[in-house]
């Protein structure tokens, strides 16, 4: 599967692009490119991993990214099925850093928006009231205006982000942007396996050969590249998969508990607690009495 390092051809007369995606489901590659990105999730569910975190995705999220920032949205098994009708869509807005000219972000009253872009090169996921307000004036952006109606609508966007401070750091500082192309093409072929055959538990000897290399310098180079071990980041993707299950279906703990790769309860609940803050019956309760009717 091939890793998209540049998604387009930056218009220097067009401050910023606004694409519209409809598709049965989400970019399905592990990615990075120059540009700046606002990703505005409408529709669909699944994993979102930036730089070295992993969480759920839902309709409603909101996420800016620096530019280089690898990131990947990997829908739910669902929306991978052959005669699936669900679609994904989302609108996502790239534009240039130096979108408005090198010379403006040199003004010392725009130290806000600096500290923004410096934040976006661990992904920001915006929250509340200020996901709410973004969400609104991204819904309001129109490719077809002309070049100064388009600057200000995108400066207004980035100056209620900068301004907030509902937001969330998804990467961490720790980790490393320095991925050469190769790194990043071995990396997603092995998120895509692991997430493909989570519940069977790959071991680290099958997930090696995913890469190409042996059990002892995987681990090495797995650690390095994403400020995890790989047991911690199979868990991880367990921890996700129960989520939704925990949510989506009337199965017990037990049944997810299995379902999901863990091979007892204890474990499974104390690795659930450790992950998210809560057992796995207090998350399912909390969020079946918080769903919608």
């Amino acid at each position: 599967m091939k890793v998209l390092l540049k998604v387009l051809n930056s218009n220097q007369n067009k401050p910023f692009e606004l694409m519209r995606v409809n598709e049965p489901y989400f970019f399905p590659s592990w990615h990075f490119h120059p540009e700046f990105e606002i990703m505005l999730v409408l529709r669909g569910t699944g994993m979102l991993f930036v730089g070295d975190s992993m969480k759920r995705f839902q309709p409603g999220d909101l996420v800016f990214y620096g530019g280089q920032v690898p990131h990947l949205y990997r829908s739910d098994k669902e929306y991978y099925e052959k005669d699936s009708e669900i679609l994904s869509k989302a609108l996502v807005v790239y534009f240039d850093e130096d979108f408005i000219g090198c010379d403006f972000w040199n003004s010392q009253n725009i130290t806000s928006i600096k500290k923004l872009f410096t934040n976006a090169k661990r992904g920001i996921k915006f929250i509340g009231k200020a996901n709410n307000e973004i969400r609104k004036r991204i819904l309001e952006l129109d490719d077809q205006k002309e070049g100064l109606e388009k600057i200000i609508d995108l400066l207004t966007v980035l100056k209620i982000m900068s301004e907030t401070r509902e937001y969330e750091l998804l990467s961490s500082e720790a980790f490393s942007f320095s991925i050469a192309k190769d790194d990043c093409e071995r990396i997603n072929n092995v998120y895509h396996f692991v997430m493909d055959n989570y519940s069977e538990n790959p071991t680290l000897e099958e997930v090696a050969e995913i890469a190409n290399m042996s059990s002892t310098a995987f681990c090495r180079y797995f650690k390095s590249h994403t400020n995890k071990t790989y047991i911690q980041f199979l868990n991880e993707v367990k921890i996700g998969n129960a989520r939704k299950m925990l949510i989506d279906n009337d199965l017990s703990i037990s049944q997810i508990c299995y379902a999901t790769g863990f091979n007892n309860t204890a474990h499974f609940n104390n690795q659930f607690k450790k992950s998210i803050g809560l057992t796995p019956s207090q998350y399912r309760q909390e969020h079946v009495e918080f769903a919608p009717l």
